[in-house]
Order: structure tokens, then C-alpha cells, then sequence
């Protein structure tokens, strides 16, 4: 695919000598992150691997970045001095990658065929049919689990299929008693299942995000489109703008603080006609996503450098919001030279967790953020209350958080 011909110069030297602060074994697998191939992605790569690379590092950071299908494809292209070792180990998961997520591809589609047979309208979201649109094959995408988007009204007889299809639940523990998953089903947006045989796992969605307010729900049936698979098969996922606006939106709740939602965006941005960016973008405006989006092209210029029309560029580099919004993600992404999760570091998750009420004007969506942030299903498993006292959580948030990690430190020590 042509480069797209109208970034700016100035944008692309700011975001290149901006990246130059990051440590060289994350700046190596940022490059490998870049799509499609180009000679612009190859001198990135090579440029990137030219100097001193602490080479299990660069294992690390793309295994916790999820990215070691790009990094792999794009080492075999440049052919970089790598250790034996490591490229031996960079090959084998790449091997490993592409027979799980045939396995993930193969499985979407008999669970789709059961959920047809049973007239259950169904999506898949994200996964196979994302990893063609975004890669044109299955071979680079990571991906942990399938996502299925339903109805809420037919989520019961969609856990039925599902149970009947070998699958148990994990999450909510299957162990807890009818009314206690009444109560933390308010607080969830999804149940999780394992195969009792294959171990692959589904994630029931039957809204895309816990905070109501967060975009604007898609219709399952009016904005499906059909992504081909292979042999005249294929699945169901998210329309064009619906998908656009819900993974910049994903990616900003988690702060971007993995670098494969960034470089699905990014992929799905290079096979998007030259004139077609800023119409997904006021799109995702429309669907409450706009900052999301705002936020993701920053990052997708900093970090892939990828082309961006000027119109753009020029209205959201004035904004103090989301220059700060785009910093928070870049900090979330290389903490500890990018081979950490926030979660594993002290204090981590605290600039990312304020981030996420920047991600829209409205207090309605605030006020939802605010509850969703100061409950959890743990708070309300331990000390179940009556509906009319559910206000009370936020307020024992703070003492159970305590009691909790004082009772982690009383085991660690035993």
C-alpha cells in the first residue's frame, strides 16, 4: 500500500525525536508494530536494531506488549545479528501463535453456526475476523480468548448454548449462589467461560463497555458486517465505525498500556482510503468516542509514525487534554522500559485510572465512571448488601481494600 501523502514533516520529525527518550529494545519492537510492510517500516526496524539491544528484553517487552507475531514478521524481514536463542524463541512462539489462533478461528465459527441454528443473533468481536481486516491473515494478531456480543435479552438462552457447546463458567466463580450473582451481574459486561477440553476461552459480552455512557451501543443486527475467512466461511463483527470507535475506546479505559490495541488501530488505519480517517474519526465523535480516537491517532503518530491528515493534527496537538492523555498512555506503555504491566507496579494504575474520566465532557458518563471505579465485584461478594444499601460501596471501598492487602501480606509471610 502507498504511503499516505499528507503528513506533515514537522509532525513526523516531532514524533521521531520524541521516541528517541524510549528505551532501545522498546523503540525495536514499536518498529515492528508499524503496517503494513514498507520500506518506511524496514528502516525503522533495521535503524531501531543497528544499536546496542539487550536481546531477552526485547523478548520480554514484546511478549508483554502482546506483539510477537509483528515483531517476528518484521525481524524476518530485516534480519537483524539476533542471538540464536532468542530468534529460536521468537520463532517458536510466533508457531505457536498462528496454531492458537487457528484453533480460535476454527472455534468462533462452530460457535457462530450453533448460535445461527438456535436464532441467536451473535458478533464476534475483535479476534479472527479483526485480524483480517486489520492484517489480511491470522498469523500476527494475538489474541487470549473470543468474544461474543449478544442481546441482554438473550443472554440466558446464550449461556445455555454456550454450557452445551462444553464450555463452563470461571467468572463469576461458578460456586457462588444464585443471588450473589444477581448482585454483581450490575457491576459486569461480560461472563467468562472455559473448554472443558480444548481450554479456549469466551468472554459473553452483552454490552461492549461497563460504563453505560461510555458509546453509543451498537445494534447487533443493523451493524453487522461479514469479514470472509477462508473457503466462503466467515464471521460477524462490529460495522466499520461502530468497530473504529469501540477499539479506541477499549484502548483508552485501559490507557493503551499494551501496545497491540494500538497497532490494531494502526492497521486498520493504513487500509482506510486517504480520505476515509477523518470520517472514522467523526464518527467515533458522534458515538461518544471522539477523545478515544482523538487520543489513539496521537499515539499511532508518536509511536508508529503513521500518516495523519494535517487537518487533524493541527486541532489536536492545541489541546492540553489530550496531550496529557496521550503522555498518561506512553507512560503506561513503557513502564519499566516497557516489560512492565502498571498493574505490577506500586502506584501504577493511578495516572491511568484519573485518565479515564478525561475521556468524555459529559457528567452523566463521569458519575457512571466514578461508580464503576469505587466498586467491584470482590466488595460486593464479601459483604453483600440489600439493593437500597448498595450505595454504601464506595464508602467501604477504602477499609476492604485495606483488610484485603493486610490479609495478603498476613499469608505472604507465613
Amino acid at each position: 500500500m502507498a504511503e499516505h501523502p499528507f503528513r506533515s514533516t514537522a509532525s513526523g520529525a516531532k514524533a521521531t525525536l520524541m521516541t528517541r527518550s524510549f528505551s532501545p529494545e522498546f523503540r525495536l519492537v514499536t518498529a515492528c508494530a508499524m503496517w503494513p510492510p514498507s520500506d518506511r517500516r524496514t528502516d525503522a526496524v533495521r535503524t531501531a536494531a543497528a544499536g546496542p539491544i539487550d536481546w531477552p528484553r526485547v523478548l520480554r517487552v514484546a511478549r508483554r506488549h502482546q506483539v510477537i507475531g509483528l515483531v517476528h514478521e518484521g525481524m524476518t524481514r530485516v534480519q537483524p545479528d539476533v542471538p540464536s536463542e532468542i530468534a529460536g524463541e521468537i520463532g517458536a512462539r510466533a508457531s505457536t501463535l498462528v496454531r492458537e489462533n487457528l484453533a480460535i478461528a476454527r472455534e468462533s465459527l462452530r460457535l457462530q453456526r450453533l448460535f445461527d441454528d438456535a436464532d441467536l443473533p451473535v458478533l464476534v468481536v475483535k479476534g479472527a475476523p479483526l485480524a483480517m481486516l486489520a492484517f489480511s491473515n491470522l498469523s500476527l494478531r494475538s489474541a487470549q480468548d473470543i468474544d461474543l456480543l449478544v442481546a441482554y435479552e438473550t443472554l440466558p438462552a446464550a449461556t445455555e448454548l454456550i454450557l452445551r457447546a462444553g464450555y463452563c463458567r470461571y467468572d463469576p466463580p461458578p460456586d457462588i449462589s444464585d443471588t450473589q450473582l444477581r448482585l454483581v451481574m450490575p457491576l459486569r459486561k461480560d461472563l467468562a467461560f472455559v473448554h472443558q477440553t480444548t481450554g479456549l476461552q469466551i468472554e459473553l459480552h452483552w454490552r461492549l463497555f461497563l460504563n453505560p455512557h461510555a458509546m453509543a451501543e451498537p445494534s447487533i443486527i443493523a451493524s453487522s458486517r461479514f469479514v470472509p475467512l477462508a473457503g466462503g466461511a466467515g464471521l460477524r463483527t462490529l460495522g466499520e465505525k461502530d468497530l473504529f470507535a469501540y477499539l479506541c475506546m477499549h484502548g483508552a479505559l485501559h490507557w493503551w498500556n499494551r501496545l497491540k490495541w494500538l497497532a490494531d488501530v494502526n492497521a486498520l488505519l493504513a487500509s482506510t482510503p486517504e480520505n476515509g480517517v477523518e470520517r472514522l474519526v467523526r464518527a467515533a465523535e458522534a458515538r461518544g468516542a471522539g477523545r478515544a480516537a482523538a487520543q489513539a491517532l496521537l499515539l499511532c503518530r508518536k509511536l508508529l509514525q503513521t500518516p495523519l491528515p494535517i487537518s487533524l493534527t493541527a486541532t489536536l496537538d492545541k489541546s492540553v487534554t489530550m496531550r496529557w492523555l496521550e503522555a498518561t498512555a506512553v507512560k503506561a506503555m513503557t513502564t519499566g522500559n516497557g516489560e512492565h504491566d502498571p498493574h505490577e507496579v506500586r502506584f501504577g494504575t493511578t495516572r491511568g485510572s484519573l485518565s479515564t474520566f478525561l475521556l468524555s465532557r459529559g457528567w452523566r458518563y463521569q458519575l457512571a465512571e466514578l461508580g464503576i471505579q469505587l466498586t467491584n465485584q470482590t466488595d460486593v461478594l464479601t459483604v453483600p448488601l440489600p439493593e437500597r444499601l448498595r450505595f454504601l460501596y464506595p464508602l467501604l471501598r477504602p477499609p476492604l481494600w485495606v483488610w484485603r492487602h493486610a490479609q495478603r501480606s498476613r499469608r505472604s509471610r507465613r
